[in-house]
């Protein structure tokens, strides 16, 4: 929402958390003075904690600094894609460290005709840099020099370095974090040019993030890694990693992540980098502070007063030690105030609450990506952090939710959602309703994209909210159109060709075609890959064991958390004589529904050219099975969990990426100029209506 909007409505919760003379200069042994200090500082330290556990769970497990990690699959239920995963796109994304490599090469695809956009955040979770089809079309591969901010390069926007010409993007901090959305058509056959392995191999494996050394070594072009699939974690990997998979419990431990984080990361100052240049000379990939007019500073500048005011904590630019003259109570209310800093943050997202003027979807599409260095601009970038991590610039993306008014939508139930055409030329404002307005090539379709989402909520997990498994109920978008070359019925094995789609891990669901029921299987029914596959002697086959069921983790909250579990009884297969053709397909799970599936005439659209969506435990009577989106049910679950009541709460998501400008409504942003009045939003999406 904007923040003129949340100002007003929370001046004096703003006053409240601001930092008080009176309480930085108390003592730092009152636990009164403690208790409301921790409480600020966990609101203000939030996004710089949760960069750094990121960084730190992500380049153990998986790619190391100064590399890319390269996705061939969309988020799934059954994989860690990242926080509140989005299934319209495929993600390439890395952690940048200056201090391990002092220059950095990023080279990117041409981004005129395929949308992608790279996200560039620092270590205190703000969006400083933005590259791609909004910022920076393009028809050809471009290579960007990535420095921190003591860098001599860092005050430049292009460096020439022996005789190669580089555009510069500069950061502020040390670390920093790389997420990369390329769109797909994540749910159409792999023969077609947007479907995922196409985007894979043209569009994905184009990124490369090199040293500048290996990159001028390499005659100045990219250095691709020998395999861009990386291994799974070892469970060492995976058991180093576990401390910063969630949010700390205790406070102790959240102010020494807090503390390292600002001791790697020096808030910038009024010279770092750009700072100083004029806005309207500022490269098209850089992002300014927040509220910026016409003078450029980088977005973290203008927070060093408010890390002073912790020093009495023992939480300083040096890092966080618990002060030597604390005993038990002293301990006892740092903690208190984390608690209290968390229900400070609670009670925010929970005033924020959306409203019958918006359909009950909430909109923040104003502080968002970057943040005013105040008290509300602390809560706006932590509510991301709980929200889902690290979210676009509004230009970007703006991300509407619902959650259901008054309680949170229940998977047991049915609902809908109806797009309508646009009525008139000059429409009352705000549109509620029509198609989500977003900019558009010369045949009408989305330059980015919009997409519904269904998310399991849980509010005991960092990682949440998650995608359900119920998802793969839906197979109306996929295929069985691969050889079974054998089955080994002593075994109970198969033998398979590499699939057409996807990749092939423990737990990928999968169908079978109607030749499935003489091997004792059913046909167009999901089935689970038992566990990791064997490749063959040639690298092409793959050998595995299925399951007909997928048995994941349930959290404190009883909801089953994403990209865990093992296989359920392993399939008794039957190999019979003279048994005909076998054919299997990976399953596309349907999580989202979009202008992809529009575009591509997927979905079934109404006689006066409306578009209806469906969320329900079952596909609806009289629904087109394509415009379906199965959501987390009681009868799903208590298959697998027979003696425990699994959470069915859900959520929706609209995606929409590059959305229309807010002065040019219809828009899901603030309309300023164009407007008669100044409106938070000139569009509001259509309202969900409860069907049984």
């Amino acid at each position: 929402m904007p923040y003129s909007r949340f100002c007003t409505f929370f001046a004096l919760l703003c006053a409240v958390l601001l930092p008080s003379p009176g309480v930085a200069a108390g003592s730092a042994t009152d636990p009164a003075v403690i208790k409301a200090l921790a409480a600020e500082a966990y609101v203000w330290g939030l996004g710089p904690e949760f960069i750094e556990r990121t960084s730190k769970y992500n380049t153990i497990i998986g790619a190391p600094f100064n590399a890319l990690r390269y996705g061939s699959v969309p988020a799934a239920w059954n994989n860690d894609a990242t926080n509140a995963g989005d299934a319209s796109v495929l993600y390439v994304s890395g952690f940048v460290n200056f201090d391990e490599t002092p220059e950095l090469a990023l080279t990117v695809p041409p981004s005129r005709n395929q949308y992608y956009v790279v996200s560039y955040y620092d270590a205190y979770a703000n969006t400083i840099g933005s590259i791609g089809t909004r910022t920076t079309p393009s028809d050809v591969m471009t290579s960007y020099l990535l420095v921190g901010p003591k860098s001599p390069y860092a005050k430049k926007q292009t460096a020439k370095i022996h005789g190669y010409e580089y555009p510069v993007m500069a950061s502020d901090t040390t670390v920093n974090w790389f997420l990369i959305r390329v769109l797909a058509n994540t749910l159409i056959d792999a023969s077609d040019p947007t479907s995922v392995p196409n985007v894979v191999k043209g569009v994905v494996q184009k990124f490369a993030l090199n040293s500048l050394q290996q990159f001028e070594q390499n005659g100045h072009q990219p250095a691709y890694p020998a395999s861009f699939v990386l291994p799974p974690p070892t469970q060492q990997q995976i058991t180093e990693a576990a401390p910063y998979q969630n949010a700390p419990t205790d406070a102790v431990t959240f102010f020494t992540q807090l503390g390292n984080a600002v001791a790697a990361n020096p808030i910038p100052n009024g010279r770092t980098g750009l700072s100083g240049t004029a806005l309207n000379d500022l490269p098209a990939w850089v992002v300014p502070q927040y509220g910026a007019k016409t003078i450029y500073r980088v977005p973290s500048y203008g927070q060093k007063a408010t890390l002073d005011s912790f020093a009495p904590l023992g939480l300083t630019e040096k890092g966080f030690r618990i002060p030597a003259d604390w005993g038990i109570p002293q301990l006892q209310a740092l903690q208190d105030g984390y608690e209290r800093g968390q229900q400070i943050l609670d009670d925010f997202i929970a005033s924020a609450a959306s409203d019958a003027s918006t359909n009950y979807w909430g909109i923040v599409n104003d502080v968002v990506g970057t943040y005013p260095n105040n008290a509300l601009g602390y809560l706006f970038r932590s509510l991301g952090v709980v929200e889902g991590g690290v979210p676009n610039i509004a230009l970007d993306a703006v991300y509407p939710t619902a959650t259901g008014n008054p309680s949170l939508f229940d998977g047991n139930h049915t609902y809908t959602l109806t797009f309508t055409p646009p009525t008139s030329s000059n429409p009352t404002l705000p549109v509620a309703g029509i198609y989500p307005p977003m900019v558009s090539d010369s045949s009408g379709n989305p330059k980015g994209f919009w997409s519904i989402h269904v998310y399991a909520t849980d509010p005991t997990q960092s990682a949440a909210p998650f995608i359900a498994q119920t998802s793969v109920l839906n197979t109306s978008y996929s295929t069985a159109d691969t050889p079974v070359l054998s089955v080994n019925a002593a075994a109970d094995t198969m033998t398979v060709s590499a699939p057409n789609w996807g990749t092939l891990v423990a737990s990928t669901p999968i169908l079978f075609d109607e030749g499935a029921t003489a091997y004792g299987l059913t046909p167009n029914t999901v089935y689970y890959v038992a566990s990791a596959p064997t490749p063959n002697g040639d690298q092409t086959t793959y050998t595995f064991q299925i399951s007909a069921q997928w048995l994941q983790q349930l959290s404190a909250d009883d909801v089953p958390i994403q990209d865990t579990g093992n296989p359920g009884p392993i399939v008794d297969l039957r190999s019979p004589a003279g048994a005909g053709p076998l054919h299997y397909g990976m399953v596309k799970p349907v999580t989202q529904l979009g202008s992809s599936q529009l575009a591509a005439n997927q979905l079934a659209r109404n006689a006066d050219g409306s578009l209806t969506l469906w969320f329900g435990p079952t596909l609806p009577a009289g629904a087109a099975a394509s415009n379906w989106i199965p959501t987390p049910s009681t009868a799903y679950y208590s298959t697998l969990y027979p003696n425990t009541q699994v959470s069915t709460a859900f959520q929706l998501t609209l995606r929409m990426y590059y959305p229309t400008p807010g002065n040019e409504p219809p828009s899901i942003l603030p309309c300023t100029q164009a407007c008669p009045t100044v409106l938070p939003e000139s569009y509001i999406p259509p309202a969900v209506q409860f069907v049984q």
